[in-house]
């Protein structure tokens, strides 16, 4: 919600790993960033660095016997900032790597490691920790993730802060924020995987009309290593499958208000149509027992002046719980934040999908708390504004019926709630 104080800082005009068209000035930050897990499958894996010097810089990566499966080199240009890109494809699943990374024939970061996901029919359990709403301060609450045994992160958005469409500044924001020493540790090691906000896509209560959000996209293409970043050069949604749970990132800020809704044209759509049918399609095709739907945003109304709440967006929300119905979708489970508030929501759809949809709202990392968006809702089950949160999912598929069981963790212990639920809970009856 409220931003930090901004700073303008000088640095490149880039696209990342997509495109790069403008001729550039070096910048001036010579610290290097990461290394950075960014998404694993059960297969495959995408690593990230921002080293301090231009040049190629070779990735290694070794099984547990010491046998290297791959090496793949890659260049820091100007034109992404110095940000360096490695897809590795034909790993195993479940399975730890050993990597480092070389430069003019010398390891210059070393001792590191990753695991892959577990395949997709394994019955497993798994951890992932979700959070929003963080700043660049040093915290606990990164290790705390690690301490409570999360093996990946999901961002949700204003991770960070950035208030601005300049590409100088969302770079500079960028790398600040990946510096944190207790985040920097355990995405080392972890895979992180993100979505934005309003303050990471340009300012608050922005949307899709915002001039120069092509800037902001290409920062965060240049400092996350999800595995797609949209379609076509639009959007960020993206999804991955992490054994038992499938998670549907998406995008609730670039298409908001560009085009009309797919599913009412004299209204204005926050996902657009060509977010829309990836969302519905990758729905019908998912095998997870548990299917999870994050944004940044809530799934409600606010009750405030802004307007970048689905509440806002209520016809593609009912659409959206329509589907679920109509298909035979079972499992969903809704993630949102940005509020500065937790809060628990479970609306009574068991006429319109089958089962009831809970939603999950985790805010916010940092200390900065806005009671009044803790506001009365007839299905409401649980609400704090409460400082330092982040939200455990632990998915296990391995006991009959398998278990979805979340947590609000706080960061220094204070007492909050959690959910458990069955597979069947979720389905259709």
């Amino acid at each position: 919600m409220d931003p930090i104080n901004r700073r303008t800082f000088s640095a490149s005009v880039a696209t990342g790993i997509v495109t790069a068209t403008t001729a550039v000035a070096k910048t001036k930050v010579e610290t290097p960033v990461g290394p950075m897990v960014g998404h694993v499958s059960f297969n495959a894996a995408v690593l990230w660095y921002r080293p301090s010097e231009l040049g190629s810089y070779l990735l290694r990566v070794r099984d547990s016997m010491g046998d290297v499966v791959a090496e793949i080199k890659s260049d820091s240009t100007l034109a992404a900032d110095r940000c360096v890109h490695w897809r590795v494809a034909g790993l195993q699943p479940d399975t730890q790597y050993r990597y480092e990374i070389r430069s003019s024939g010398k390891t210059i970061i070393g001792g590191q490691s990753f695991t892959t996901a577990p395949a997709n029919d394994r019955k497993t359990k798994i951890c992932l920790a979700f959070g929003s709403c963080a700043s660049n301060a040093s915290l606990a609450l990164w290790t705390q993730m690690a301490e409570r045994g999360a093996t990946g992160l999901i961002l949700l958005g204003d991770t960070p802060y950035i208030d601005s469409t300049q590409l100088s500044v969302a770079r500079q924001k960028h790398r600040e924020f990946l510096s944190i020493p207790e985040l920097a540790q355990f995405i080392r090691n972890r895979p992180v995987w993100g979505t934005w906000d309003d303050h990471d896509f340009g300012k608050n209560d922005s949307d899709g009309t915002l001039p120069g959000k092509e800037k902001s996209r290409q920062a965060f293409i240049e400092y996350r290593a999800n595995n797609t970043y949209g379609d076509q050069d639009q959007g960020i949604h993206t999804k991955f499958r992490y054994g038992p749970v499938e998670v549907f990132l998406l995008d609730t800020r670039w298409f908001a208000r560009t085009e009309p809704s797919p599913v009412d044209a004299d209204k204005p759509t926050l996902l657009g149509k060509q977010q829309w049918n990836w969302l519905l399609e990758g729905l019908q095709e998912s095998t997870a027992p548990f299917k999870v739907i994050a944004c940044g945003m809530i799934w409600d109304n606010k009750k405030n002046t802004e307007s970048d709440d689905w509440g806002t967006y209520v016809h593609e929300r009912e659409a959206l719980f329509e589907f679920l119905g109509k298909n035979n979708i079972s499992g969903v489970v809704l993630i949102g934040g940005d509020i500065h508030c937790s809060r628990l929501l479970q609306y009574p759809t068991e006429n319109q999908v089958g089962y009831p949809i809970r939603q999950l709202i985790v805010s916010p990392i940092h200390e900065r708390t806005i009671p009044s968006l803790n506001v009365p809702h007839p299905h409401l089950v649980h609400g704090a504004a409460i400082p330092h949160v982040w939200l455990r999912l632990e998915v296990d598929s391995s006991v009959v019926p398998a278990t979805l069981h979340a947590e609000w963790v706080q960061m220094n212990g204070r007492k909050m709630w959690d959910l458990q639920l069955t597979e069947q809970q979720l389905t259709s009856t």
